[in-house]
């Protein structure tokens, strides 16, 4: 059985959370009726204590097992006028799925995944248009912004750094000798986002080393990696977006910028495109291109850059 993307995994998470926040309403239509209709009637059978044998099952790491009682966790859960007791089983199980490669290649995990395709897809649409719409209030409700893409750093800044990433290479360390595929590919996505900013930044050849290592095993690896990095980029937008804060959603433009401009395959890619090329005009209408220091291919840039489709 093929097993499920990690990068989906993350986006459902995403995309739950905002279902939920939102009420009933939306999590009936996109979380709850999926599952009623992938179910087609109540489960009338009696399942004794699923949460127990759940704990018990996943303790031994028996995840096949695990997987069908989650399929009747899910079964009795969707049914109800409740939907926290589903996102919560949800949630688990997403969660599970994050740290398990052997739960994500389950039948079960490939049926959940293909009920929620469409539905994923049109919430998602609802949540990009959300997203889009607001950052245009965030950025209507300021008249300045610092816009670094490559950082000039001072030596107090550049040991502090260091030390950041340092704690960060050794977890990536450890995750490589575990063999945790799935911990390493989180990890270097996070390494990636918080230091793509900072070409001075110690162990970026060494990371870069073992993404070639694990790529020459695994050649999807690098691509799940870039994608679960774009899922959170666009995360942070969304939650900079809720709290009108010009300064992160900035940061995760930036970040974006630099890492993904080669890359037209990445989940949130039209959305993050549009993103930037609103930062682009808000600095374009306030005058600010003496404020934007872009660094995208190793030369410093202190003027506009090209708009796409342009020669």
């Amino acid at each position: 059985m093929q097993e499920i993307p990690l990068h989906q995994i993350d986006n459902f998470i995403l995309l739950l959370k905002w279902a939920h926040q939102k009420g009933f309403a939306v999590a009936e239509e996109h979380i709850m009726q999926p599952l009623q209709m992938y179910f087609g009637t109540r489960d009338t059978e009696p399942r004794g204590d699923l949460a127990k044998s759940l704990e018990a099952q996943r303790k031994m790491r028996e995840w096949r097992i695990a997987s069908n009682i989650y399929k009747h966790l899910f079964h009795a859960h969707a049914f109800e006028a409740d939907h926290h007791p589903l996102v919560s089983t949800l949630n688990a199980f997403l969660l599970d799925l994050q740290g398990e490669a052997a739960l994500r290649k389950t039948t079960f995990a490939y049926e959940f995944f293909k009920a929620y395709e469409w539905p994923l897809k049109n919430l998602q649409s609802i949540v990009s248009q959300e997203v889009m719409t607001g950052i245009e209030k965030v950025f209507d409700a300021h008249e300045d912004v610092h816009v670094v893409v490559s950082h000039s750093l001072t030596t107090n800044q550049r040991q502090a750094l260091n030390a950041e990433a340092r704690e960060l290479y050794n977890r990536i360390e450890l995750a490589y000798a575990r063999g945790d595929e799935a911990q390493l590919s989180y990890l270097l996505a996070q390494f990636t986002g918080r230091f793509c900013n900072f070409p001075e930044v110690a162990f970026r050849a060494e990371v870069d080393e073992i993404i070639d290592k694990i790529v020459a095993d695994n050649a999807a690896f690098r691509h799940d990696m870039r994608s679960r990095l774009a899922v959170r980029l666009f995360q942070a937008i969304a939650r900079a977006v809720e709290k009108t804060d010009i300064k992160t959603a900035v940061r995760g433009i930036t970040t974006y910028v630099i890492t993904f401009q080669d890359d037209l395959s990445l989940p949130y890619r039209s959305e993050l495109d549009a993103i930037e090329e609103k930062m682009y005009r808000f600095i374009e209408r306030h005058n600010l291109w003496h404020r934007v220091k872009l660094n995208t291919g190793g030369a410093a840039k202190t003027t506009a850059p090209q708009q796409k489709g342009q020669p």
